[in-house]
């Protein structure tokens, strides 16, 4: 695993995992399966988000990660970076969440194409930026965000995104959505 760096957080995602992994390899192949199992779940029974509130960003992180750790649909108590980049300070967790969450709530309504890009790149960023969780942020994040998109009529196809251009577009969202942008622009079909 070893991607943040933070006070031994590998060996507390080994020592807090449900499902008796005993090596991060073994960890990462193991969560691999369980996260696949219940997206699945999540996906066939046709579940989509409605309401965009913290509790449910919890809720979706819970239900994916609840077979492989502990601590799923809880905030870390820690902080995260990974190579440059400085995640959200553990002590501004919950005002930080409580104002995007905000914002995600009261959003009008996107009049343009060009708006809806920009919006959901910022949303996108943002929430990367919070990084609440010890682990699994990006795929409940890109789950969060897909719903949230097609509550207002977008479909957001972020599957097609190669891994390189999405990870390339995110390191660059921590100062600038343009490259995020245009990810959204060439992935997204809108219904208005």
């Amino acid at each position: 695993m070893d991607k943040y760096h933070s006070t031994n957080n590998d060996q507390y995602l080994l020592t807090h995992n449900l499902i008796g992994a005993e090596t991060f390899q073994e960890l990462k192949d193991l969560e691999a399966m369980a996260f696949a199992a219940r997206a699945a779940e999540f996906v066939k029974s046709k579940h989509v988000l409605t309401s965009f509130t913290e509790e449910d960003f919890k809720g979706l992180h819970q239900h994916l990660f609840q077979d492989v750790y502990s601590f799923a649909g809880e905030y870390r108590d820690v902080d995260l970076a990974k190579g440059d980049t400085q995640f959200c300070k553990a002590a501004f967790l919950s005002s930080y969440a409580k104002t995007l969450f905000n914002q995600l709530l009261h959003e009008p309504e996107w009049p343009s194409l060009a708006i809806a890009v920009e919006r959901l790149a910022y949303f996108k960023a943002e929430l990367n930026m919070l990084h609440p969780f010890r682990e699994g942020n990006g795929r409940v994040i890109r789950m969060f965000i897909h719903d949230y998109a097609k509550a207002r009529q977008i479909d957001w196809h972020y599957e097609t995104i190669t891994r390189e251009v999405y990870i390339t577009a995110m390191i660059q969202s921590v100062t600038n959505t343009s490259a995020l942008q245009s990810l959204f622009l060439q992935t997204i079909n809108y219904k208005k």
